[in-house]
């Protein structure tokens, strides 16, 4: 089998509001929060008697990952061939004579013995939150809009910006892909057993952390702004500074040796597409 692994990117999208504009958004669902149910129903802030307190940027994760596998080979199989019409007994095909076999009232067939000359392809694609690893719905409208590509990761923490590291690692989401497209085949003899990992791509999106303090309750309650899309989401906490420095080795884990482990069976040719990266 040859598994040919792509390129490891990284991009960083590109925020579509001011600063000004999502600390606005912020300010205008302050009172949200605060959460909501009986309680909020019961007793709610006044806009007044709620104050910012704290703000932050941070950075959150999503795989785009995408691969191909291709099988070629050939399988021998009896095909049942019909009769022409009910007066057939025999038929020969290339010197070789065939005996039909009782179809019914009407008609007798012919098994033939044939070699089935085989091509299967199988394609798949998934966008991964790297923290949670559920599917992220608008992840190719996302991806569709202005981004820039990073070569140095310890460059996403920079001007204060907190960068969390994904929890599911690239070797996570391309051994979930490969599930998708390293299919069990029926063959007699393979000529072609090929897996490409057309894409490992790592996403950050950023996202404003907004907090916000209840004079006189005592009470703290999170906004989150999407700056990208402006979705606002009731935040948890802001996120602490991350001790560990990002790097590649962090971030991108799959390698020949990673491949091997989820890539069951036979001796695997792996093809370092990222080769040139890993030296430089």
């Amino acid at each position: 089998m040859d598994v040919t692994l792509a390129n490891e990117r990284l991009f960083v999208l590109e925020e579509r509001l001011t600063v000004d504009e999502i600390q606005q958004r912020a300010m205008d669902k302050r009172l949200q929060a605060f959460g909501g149910g009986l309680g909020a129903l019961l007793q709610r802030p006044k806009p007044e008697e709620v104050t910012l307190v704290a703000k932050q940027r941070r950075l959150e994760p999503f795989w785009h990952v995408a691969g191909r596998a291709v099988y070629v080979y050939e399988r021998n199989r009896d095909y049942t061939v019909p009769a022409s019409s009910p007066d057939v007994e025999a038929i020969t095909v290339n010197e070789t004579r065939y005996e039909g076999q009782p179809g019914g009232a009407i008609q007798r067939t012919f098994r033939i013995g044939a070699r089935e000359h085989c091509r299967a392809e199988f394609a798949h694609e998934s966008y991964i939150d790297g923290l949670t690893g559920a599917p992220v719905a608008d992840a190719a409208t996302l991806m569709a809009g202005p981004r820039s590509e990073l070569a140095d990761p310890a460059s996403l923490s920079a001007n204060d910006t907190i960068a969390v590291p994904p929890e599911h690692r690239a070797s996570f989401v391309v051994r979930a892909l490969m599930s998708e497209i390293m299919k069990p085949v029926q063959a007699d003899q393979m000529f072609e057993e090929s897996v490409t990992l057309e894409a490992t791509d790592l996403y950050y999106r950023p996202i404003w952390a907004f907090e916000f303090t209840w004079q006189g309750k005592g009470k703290q309650g999170i906004v989150d702004i999407d700056s990208v899309t402006g979705q606002t989401r009731q935040g948890k906490a802001l996120v602490s500074s991350i001790k560990s420095m990002l790097s590649r080795d962090l971030l991108f884990d799959v390698g020949a040796d990673t491949v091997g482990l989820f890539v069951p069976g036979g001796s695997i040719a792996v093809k370092l597409a990222k080769a040139a990266i890993d030296k430089r």
